[in-house]
């Protein structure tokens, strides 16, 4: 992703302005710091300022390209100096396991121990029916 450099077509139309106006009087002074030594200042002062811009986008970007390389060789010595500890120690070792390696014999158990579903056996209690004499009290006889 390129960061886009940026011109200024207020710049422009003014700089074609001024020439315009140099055309009515090279020192024209219209009072209230209306004058073209004011406006010739400031088109200045805006395309610098803009340069200014664009060469600290121009920077950005290669700073941006650095810091992508730098992470990708800092990723890839990482994944060697890991790979060095499974060649020295073994992938199965304490040592591995200390440089944020994984066993995968132990991550393959793990997973299979918590896929087997428990099996709990739940007592369930049939209700035992006695007989009422459809009143909500027993059958016995008063």
């Amino acid at each position: 992703m390129s960061l886009k450099t940026r011109g200024s077509a207020a710049v422009d139309k003014a700089q074609r302005r001024l020439a315009l106006l140099k055309s009515i009087n090279e020192n024209l002074d219209l009072g209230h710091g209306l004058s073209v030594e004011a406006y010739t200042r400031l088109i200045h002062n805006t395309r610098a300022t803009l340069e200014a811009h664009n060469t600290l986008l121009s920077n950005l970007e290669e700073s941006r390209k650095t810091i992508t390389q730098m992470e990708q060789t800092l990723s890839e010595l990482s994944e060697r100096m890991l790979t060095g500890v499974a060649t020295v120690y073994g992938r199965n070792s304490m040592e591995y396991s200390k440089a944020g390696g994984s066993s995968r014999k132990g991550i393959n158990s793990q997973k299979s121990i918590s896929q087997i579903p428990s099996v709990v056996a739940v007592p369930t209690i049939q209700p035992t029916q006695t007989a009422t004499n459809g009143k909500g009290s027993l059958g016995t006889s008063k």
